[in-house]
């Protein structure tokens, strides 16, 4: 009887333990995937402010480009989803956080 009950309380953890390893490791895959999705949000982003540039460039072709310009100009800059900082260099759009 002691040892179909030391049995069925092994089972019982090495169950539990296997158990535990899936729900972590698909807790971990969810973190991946939404790390994935912000930086495709941010250079989906990027690419937006980059197309806001050339727009801008028409009716400033001898000025460079800046966030703050853009959006005097009344044009749409957003944001990065992970509070990154974007910068424009050489009429690039750059993220702080997103290289």
């Amino acid at each position: 009887m002691a040892v179909l009950l030391a049995l069925l309380i092994a089972a019982a953890l090495y169950f539990g333990y296997f158990h535990f390893q899936s729900v972590t490791g698909e807790r971990a895959k969810g973190i991946v995937a939404i790390d994935a999705a912000r930086a495709i949000a941010c250079r989906t982003n990027r690419q937006t402010i980059e197309r806001e540039i050339v727009l801008w460039s028409v009716n400033h072709p001898d000025e460079a480009p800046t966030l703050a310009a853009l959006q005097a100009e009344g044009l749409q800059v957003p944001s990065c989803p992970e509070g990154g900082r974007y910068e424009i260099v050489k009429h690039e759009v750059h993220c702080s956080v997103h290289r």
